[in-house]
């Protein structure tokens, strides 16, 4: 048998910044800086205040995401997670079937701050973490993600170990019992989807990995071994060990992950199995005008449906996962963003009444990632739009640079000033060339810039590309 977790364990100990080529490289510093977007928008969402209340936070020397104070990196890591998931606005991978960013970028930066590494150490560290974390599911998944498990979490807390272990120079052999203790805390629910608890799954991601590569580095003992046992997560998780581990392992620092299938931008802060749908509905819109519609079909691959068939969303978390909603509102207005999750959008009379029309069939193709939206309008026209996303612009179909800078914008004006947003929008976009993740943390904060580092505009000045 492959000793599956040492030899991961050995490749992401050795990967240098000087292995990912200029694809990999901008790729993974446009995910990082998507993710920290992402943070800084959730950051006062009700669940974050929900959840600190009654964290008992110690003090420590690492940023909170898109608002004043520092706390203990484990705390820090914990509560930017949740933060960075609140809105469901993170990136994905179909490998994955889930979100490889979210549950490593806080965690690596709640340590990168106390330690104050280098940007190219940090993205270094990010890219071990989700290469193995993708790796891991490309031989676990679908039967994985099919019973029932929140691949975010499940996956995504090994990838966090990984990445911090990288971080911290651990040796293989740390690397992996890092692994082993981050495997024994592996938990999280699909049922949970439209909850503040699938954000939490985020959190803990996070906090577990940073905890279990700490822990490996103080010399806690775990079997390393852990995915390939015949007790390990494999075995547990997804119904047995494969019998052919080399997907998991060829290509490793060649063949990235990250860019195919890739790791995929969302265009719109809700699940990412819906934007097919959303994306058809949008082309529609311009067509049908003032026209009554007096029916909607909507097509999507059958295993998406499992997740995403929610007529009558509670709220707007849950909304975020109802295919009628969000088709119906894409249909109306011609876009889905942050305030189709607000009261007034979800209790609108005529989503509603559009709403109600939307019925939901599977089709017959391969593809996961495609979806059809199917009118029928009062003037006797029928009106149909498809689109294949492979859960949100991956390599392969990326937004452009306006594009992405206009979500990065959207997201950190809901809270920094507009002179900080652009500043750290450059120091993001070389984030390998930035000598301080200190530096950097500070300019994702809305206060004044303190002692604890340089003024962000001159550093972003000298470091920026």
């Amino acid at each position: 048998m492959t000793a599956l977790t040492s030899e991961l364990a050995a490749r992401a100990a050795s990967l240098s910044f000087a292995d990912l080529n200029s694809a990999a490289r901008d790729w993974a510093g446009r995910a990082f800086a998507d993710t920290v977007a992402c943070a800084i928008a959730g950051a006062g969402d009700d669940m974050v205040r929900r959840f600190e209340s009654i964290l008992p936070a110690s003090a420590g020397s690492s940023a909170l995401l898109g608002r004043g104070g520092q706390m203990h990196e484990l705390d820090a890591a914990q509560l930017n997670g949740i933060a960075a998931h609140a809105l469901d606005f993170d990136d994905c991978n179909l490998e994955m079937d889930g979100h490889p960013s979210v549950s490593i970028v806080p965690a690596l930066l709640a340590l990168g701050d106390r330690i104050d590494c280098s940007g190219a150490d940090l993205l270094t560290a990010y890219v071990a973490g989700v290469e193995t974390e993708i790796r891991i599911a490309r031989i676990s998944n679908p039967a994985h993600a099919d019973r029932g498990w929140h691949p975010t979490v499940t996956f995504g807390v090994i990838g966090a170990a990984v990445a911090v272990s990288r971080l911290l120079q651990l040796s293989p052999g740390k690397m992996a019992v890092a692994m082993g203790i981050a495997a024994s805390c592996a938990a999280g629910l699909r049922a949970n989807s439209g909850t503040m608890t699938k954000p939490l799954h985020a959190g803990q991601a996070n906090r577990n990995g940073l905890q279990a590569a700490l822990l490996a580095q103080a010399g806690f003992t775990a079997t390393s071994s852990v995915l390939e046992h015949k007790f390990g997560f494999m075995t547990a998780f997804s119904g047995g060990v494969p019998a052919d581990p080399t997907p998991a392992l060829a290509g490793w620092s060649e063949d990235f992950a990250l860019l195919s299938p890739g790791i995929a931008i969302k265009q719109y802060p809700c699940c990412a199995f819906i934007h097919c749908a959303i994306d058809a509905a949008v082309e529609l819109h311009a067509q049908i005008g003032d026209t009554t519609i007096l029916d909607i079909d909507v097509a999507l691959h059958g295993r998406r449906l499992k997740n995403i068939d929610r007529p009558h969303p509670r709220d707007g978390l849950d909304a975020k996962f109802s295919t009628q909603y969000l088709t119906a509102r894409a249909l109306l207005t011609g876009t889905i963003g942050f305030a189709d999750f607000e009261n007034a959008a979800l209790a609108d009379p005529a989503t509603q009444k559009l709403s109600a029309k939307v019925g939901l069939s599977t089709h017959d193709r391969q593809d996961l990632s495609f979806g059809r939206v199917t009118v029928v309008l009062a003037d006797g026209r029928t009106l149909s739009a498809e689109a294949s996303v492979a859960m949100g612009r991956g390599p392969d179909n990326p937004m452009s640079p306006g594009q992405f800078k206009s979500k990065f914008m959207d997201c950190v004006h809901r809270v920094l000033p507009a002179e900080r947003a652009e500043t750290l929008f450059e120091a993001m976009t070389g984030i390998w060339e930035q000598p301080s993740v200190r530096q950097l943390t500070r300019l994702m904060q809305p206060g004044a810039v303190s002692s604890r580092s340089p003024d962000p505009v001159s550093f972003s000045a000298a470091n920026s590309r």
